[in-house]
């Protein structure tokens, strides 16, 4: 069971990297965009809507590059903050459901939960 839980700490540090680079993008290419706009009104909605989801959506996916290390780590905290995200996962379509109904699995079996109980992950 230590190398299902490895694999999905793994997971979740690489998909929470890729939420870090995709709310990046948003906020550079939102921002570049309204700029572009040629409208001064424009210009500050579309900066600050894009600034205000991008951060949200890069912070979020910090948390769960955060939760994929302190996972790694055989942190308790860690593995509640992974089930809330891969519930929140099963409604992403494809890799989304797949890895959240993985991860559920492996953190919620019997197995799982006696890894963390006796603090030998």
């Amino acid at each position: 069971m230590r190398t299902h839980i490895k694999v999905v700490a793994i997971i979740n540090i690489i998909f929470g990297a890729l939420g870090v680079l995709g709310g990046m993008g948003v906020l550079i290419g939102g921002t570049f965009g309204s700029l572009m706009s040629g409208s001064f009104v424009g210009a500050i909605a579309g900066t600050a809507v894009s600034a205000t989801i991008g951060i949200l959506l890069a912070c979020l996916a910090g948390v769960r590059v955060m939760a994929g290390f302190g996972l790694m780590g055989g942190k308790t905290w860690a593995r509640y903050g992974i089930i809330i995200v891969s519930g929140f996962g099963l409604f992403n379509p494809w890799f989304g459901t797949l890895f959240g109904a993985y991860s559920l699995w492996v953190l919620l079996s019997s197995e799982g939960r006696r890894e963390f109980a006796s603090g030998t992950v």
